[in-house]
């Protein structure tokens, strides 16, 4: 089960010419799927280019994966306390960012979240839907704190400062949706649309010229139901919600999203956030930080800092929308 869920559906408005004048290469990746859509205009188009983006993708998810003893992260969640421990530029680049969005959300967002996600079940581990004990949750509460984790001035290393576990699983899709997106402009593609467990990022247009539309999915296990259709321009989008990934013991229901302040699941009422960035690891990592938040605290950040951000709310048996400055200017009117 993925310790983070992103939900976030493209509208498929495409014509017959479209369908023909477009590639599309797609697959799995970080335990959830991916799509890219390419509209070649002048360039040649390589005969490798799907291999390349899957074997991208395929480095990324060595990277960042927890459910890989071996992969970087986790080698990482076992180096020394104390030590200054190499990692790669995928990785530093990842926990630059998060560290960013740690400060602005004032800890709401907080990889070092992996022990609690681990110990109510989210993670590689199947605890069959046990209830941790507060002693228990305190316990790994005592371990939180992305303030254990130092970066070196030459931004090389790291230093784990206490026994942290990282999950990156709030923005490693992110992360790989920009990877992507990165080898296709060097491969000279400057029309595309990338996606990856429902993270996007847009350029240019579609082959018909018509600009990549969107939608925000309605909140509710039926997939599919349009909310609201944006059209983005030359951006990232990410999506999070609590609303599938979940689980029930004595009718109480427990999201998947756990608040690093508290060590509990969220039990609040806002449903999903959506936000539009210029890179999509920054609006992957900052939509799970807005989910911890809530409504108020979300809404207070984005107008302070200009920030895009779309939010239904569940109030009674439908749901609300609000959004902030920043976002009015996406909204398509569909």
């Amino acid at each position: 089960m993925a310790s983070f869920l992103f939900v976030a559906v493209v509208v498929s408005l495409l014509s017959a010419c479209d369908r023909q004048s477009q590639l599309v290469f797609d697959g799995r990746t970080m335990g959830t799927t991916y799509q890219v859509k390419l509209v070649p205009s002048e360039q040649s188009v390589s005969g490798d280019l799907g291999q390349k983006i899957q074997s991208r993708l395929d480095s990324l998810n060595n990277t960042f994966t927890t459910y890989q003893q071996d992969s970087e992260l986790m080698l990482l969640n076992r180096a020394p306390v104390g030590q200054i421990y190499a990692v790669s530029q995928d990785m530093l680049h990842v926990l630059n960012t998060a560290k960013e969005v740690h400060q602005l959300t004032s800890g709401a967002f907080d990889p070092t979240v992996g022990a609690l996600v681990n110990l109510w079940g989210f993670g590689p581990e199947n605890t069959g839907n046990r209830i941790p004990s507060e002693t228990d949750i305190a316990a790994e509460l005592g371990l939180v704190g992305f303030n254990e984790l130092q970066i070196t001035p030459d931004a090389t290393s790291i230093i784990r400062t206490s026994d942290i576990a990282l999950d990156m699983s709030a923005v490693a899709k992110g992360y790989a949706v920009d990877a992507v997106a990165e080898l296709l402009e060097q491969e000279g593609f400057n029309n595309y649309l990338v996606e990856v467990g429902g993270e996007l990022r847009l350029k240019g247009v579609k082959a018909n010229k018509d600009p990549w539309r969107i939608a925000i999915e309605v909140p509710s296990l039926e997939r599919g139901l349009v909310q609201k259709v944006l059209i983005p321009g030359d951006a990232a989008v990410a999506t999070s919600g609590d609303y599938r990934n979940y689980f029930e013991k004595d009718g109480k229901r427990y999201s998947h999203t756990i608040d690093p302040r508290t060590g509990h699941p969220l039990d609040h009422q806002l449903a999903s956030v959506t936000i539009i960035a210029e890179k999509a690891v920054f609006a992957d990592a900052l939509a799970t930080g807005f989910m911890v938040l809530g409504t108020d605290a979300s809404l207070k950040v984005a107008e302070e800092n200009k920030l895009a951000v779309y939010l239904l709310v569940k109030e009674g048996e439908a749901f609300k929308s609000y959004y902030s400055s920043a976002f009015a200017p996406f909204l398509s009117g569909d």
